[in-house]
């Protein structure tokens, strides 16, 4: 059977690829993303392309480099292969790895995208390439070229391995899974009281160890010679695989990065968050590129607890490291990691305080930090690095377990009474902004760059806005996000930041544009994520025209809770009255506590609707409910429009609004508070008596009052009056809405009313929905399609209209 045949019958990749295997009789070995792996030839399947066109052809290979790059460099214990091959339902494209070692070694490729969307650079020097203008292309409708591709990729897959093909590199960043492969191999042949790392150290060496006489000898680090025996084959075949380290440096790394990577291990605290070490590694990636380390730098993480970031640091440049934590257990646990730093327990935001905060640091030596760590400060020469991730919590509500003893009021600090006597308001309730406070104490007029994880709050909300004035007006260098799940136990998810600040630079935030890459869980870059920074007068949530609250009236925390036990009540309403917008907090992590309530919202963040910003609230509902949230926009600020807004868009605004679930008006009698009586009607029932008075009502009660009503409800008269505005796509909301009303009203008998407080004709929408869903009739699927569509419509309009500013 013909290959274009077989291949004929997969309708995907994944399929196209199985097909492929199965035929050729391949283990399907997928690990780390690689289509399918053999030691002789690397396989990357897609599905149509034509390869023919050499910018597909090039950007097909460019992603094979990414994992031949991962392979020869990263943690992946397997060696490059010898071979890579793109495979299509109708075409083939084959060649020898070592043409492309000049492009997959080459550091000016940025090789932190995902491979899927390889650099661009890349992909456009190997079109150029004579190389891959001249590489065969098999056709597999060409009975010959279907042949000779047959019989080349047998013939590759069973001829015997070279000796002499790329090896994978060994190093400090990623010989550990390498170890526990060698210990795998061969570590219960090696261990006689000496651990079997010291006889993998040994071995990665270069002329540290041979092969004789079926034995292998070691040169141990004590001038020793230890002679083990060892299946020679398999000690081969592993050493056919990887390079041998020459550089003794590097080993001297390694070994001191074997020593901290097993204490890390046996160190697991319950409740605390480690910096994931693969970020902390790539935060380390982005210092190297932004600043050139020499021996007159000087790194400090003043808040180390237990030296994850440490960890991620080159063995050289841990002699001019220090570190400090707060917790004397900490510092010690530092020490065994980290023995070629200065490590000491030190409270960052109480020790020493004084001194900076007064200017008196050349005039008292009586300090807690350590001489050599004062006399690096006092020297105009050093350069400095500070890499941190500060703890993030607020006074008031912070509780940390610290030796599973949780520690109240931990931001009540000697650094806050000093921000505070300089009025710095919100942000001197903030560690992390604390920490900054000091920092820009501290190192003012020294040559110094801020390398700081942390979540992206600090860049842009309103707590931190007299910070930004303040001390926090450097200009941004580079940095990242990625996403709170890939710290262990941490619940929710938002984006984590690394930034790189050079803190000579003044620059105020205001005027920048911070663009962070955007890792994913696998530390493949997809994408960049721009924040621009605006003043809090252009927050969305300013933009409605707030009347002023003169009336009491019961505060609402639900649709239908009264909120009577609130120490901190919201219970008044302006002149006018139609409904309650809940609208707390100005970013999207703030989305779901927005709401359309009868009564006041009961907290902080409501608006009394009336005539006069109906349209304004309706839009801003809308704008924070239709977006959905995800890790990368959960801090982005719903901001003021900048354009000015169409009659059409904020009809659709209005009338998605009065049909969404967020939607909880209800209409309720005999609400009793603080010795009153009032009714609360729904003033955003959205139609008119006069065709209401045409509906089957099956309730006795309530057709009584419909028929008796004299006042129209204020949705169904802006909705009368405003119809020739209405797109198609909100009449047919309204059309489909009206249906399903009309059948609940038909079957109102059908439903306990009196669960859901229902007695009186404008019924809420909120009660409707309750309702139907507890006694379903069939109705509502067809009106959450077109609530689904309209919502479609409005979505990139959000955008263009700068509610969202995504750049």
């Amino acid at each position: 059977m013909k290959l274009l045949e077989i291949f004929s019958k997969a309708q995907t990749e994944e399929e196209l690829k199985n097909i492929f295997a199965k035929f050729f009789h391949l283990k399907l070995d997928t690990k780390n993303f690689i289509d399918l792996y053999t030691p002789q030839i690397l396989f990357e399947f897609k599905f149509d392309e034509n390869l023919k066109n050499i910018q597909v052809l090039s950007k097909c290979f460019a992603q094979t480099l990414y994992y031949v790059r991962r392979l020869k460099f990263g943690r992946d214990i397997r060696k490059p292969s010898e071979n890579i091959c793109v495979v299509t339902k109708n075409f083939a494209a084959f060649a020898k790895t070592k043409n492309f070692s000049n492009f997959y070694s080459n550091n000016n490729f940025d090789w932190d995208l995902a491979p899927s969307s390889p650099c661009k650079k890349l992909v456009a020097a190997l079109a150029d390439s004579d190389f891959l203008k001249n590489i065969h292309v098999y056709d597999f409708s060409i009975n010959q070229d279907e042949s000779n591709f047959i019989k080349l990729i047998n013939q590759t897959l069973t001829a015997q391995l070279s000796l002499f093909e790329d090896k994978k590199i060994i190093d400090e960043n990623n010989f550990f899974p390498i170890f526990e492969y060698w210990q795998k191999l061969f570590g219960n042949f090696v261990e006689n009281g000496k651990k079997s790392s010291e006889y993998f150290i040994t071995d990665i060496e270069f002329g540290k160890s041979f092969v004789n006489d079926n034995k292998i000898f070691f040169r141990m680090n004590d001038g020793s010679v230890a002679e083990k025996f060892i299946n020679v084959a398999e000690y081969n075949n592993f050493w056919n695989t990887y390079e041998k380290i020459k550089n003794p440096r590097e080993i001297i790394a390694i070994r001191q990065k074997m020593d901290r990577m097993t204490e890390l291990d046996l160190r697991r605290r319950t409740g605390e968050f480690f910096t994931p070490i693969n970020f902390a590694e790539k935060a380390v990636d982005y210092l190297r590129r932004t600043v050139k380390f020499d021996k007159n730098f000087r790194i400090w993480d003043m808040c180390a607890g237990t030296g994850n970031l440490e960890f991620a640091l080159p063995a050289e440049w841990l002699k001019f490291t220090y570190i400090s934590t707060l917790l004397d257990d900490d510092a010690n646990y530092c020490k065994k990691i980290s023995p070629d730093a200065t490590v000491f327990q030190y409270d960052y935001l109480n020790d020493d305080v004084q001194f900076f905060y007064d200017n008196l640091f050349e005039k008292f030596f009586d300090k807690k930090m350590p001489k050599n760590l004062i006399a690096d400060l006092k020297n105009p020469k050093i350069k400095w690095i500070i890499f941190i991730n500060p703890p993030y919590a607020m006074a008031g509500n912070f509780a940390r377990k610290i030796d599973k003893v949780n520690k109240d009021g931990v931001a009540n600090t000697a650094i806050q009474k000093f921000m505070k006597k300089e009025n710095l308001g919100e942000s001197a309730r903030e560690l992390y902004a604390q920490f900054l406070y000091r920092i820009n104490l501290e190192f003012k007029n020294k040559i110094t760059w801020l390398g700081m994880f942390s979540k992206t709050n600090y860049i842009f909300t309103i707590n931190d806005q007299d910070m930004h004035k303040n001390f926090l007006d450097y200009k941004f260098e580079s940095g990242f996000i990625f996403s709170s799940e890939n710290f262990e136990g941490c619940k929710g998810k938002f984006p984590v930041s690394f930034a790189i600040w050079d803190m000579n630079k003044h620059l105020p935030l205001l005027k920048q544009k911070i663009s962070l890459d955007i890792f994913n869980s696998e530390v493949e870059k997809i994408g960049i994520k721009t924040y621009k920074i605006s003043e809090r007068e252009k927050f969305l949530r300013d933009w409605s025209n707030r009347e002023k609250t003169t009336k009491k009236f019961p505060p609402m925390s639900s649709a239908l809770k009264i909120a009577k036990q609130n120490k901190d009540r919201r219970d008044k309403i302006a002149d006018g009255f139609l409904a309650s917008l809940m609208c707390s907090g100005t970013d999207f992590s703030h989305a779901n506590y927005t709401a359309l309530l009868s009564g006041p919202y009961a907290s902080v963040g409501g608006i009394s609707i009336t005539e006069k910003n109906f349209e304004r609230c309706m839009v801003i509902h809308s704008v924070r409910k239709i977006p959905k949230a995800t890790w990368i926009n959960d801090k982005d600020q719903f901001m003021q429009p900048t354009k000015n807004l169409s009659r059409e868009f904020i009809c659709d605004c209005v009338i998605w609004s009065l049909f969404s679930p967020s939607n909880q008006t209800v209409s309720l009698r005999n609400v009793e508070y603080e010795g009153e009586v009032y009714r609360m009607k729904n003033n955003l029932f959205p139609f008119m008596l006069e065709e209401i008075r045409d509906w089957e009502i099956s309730d006795a009660e309530i057709k009584l009052q419909v028929a008796m009503a004299t006042e129209d409800r204020f949705a169904a008269l802006w909705i009368k009056n405003n119809f020739a505005d209405i797109s198609a796509e909100s009449r047919a909301v309204l059309l489909e809405g009206r249906n399903v009303y009309k059948v609940f009203y038909e079957n109102l008998e059908a439903f306990d009313l009196k669960r859901l407080k229902i007695e009186d004709w404008d019924i809420g929408w909120y009660q409707i929905r309750m309702s139907l869903a507890d006694v379903p009739l069939g109705e509502g699927g067809i009106l959450k399609g077109h609530l689904k569509s309209l919502g479609a419509k409005i979505l990139p309009q959000i955008y263009e209209l700068g509610f969202l500013r995504d750049e």
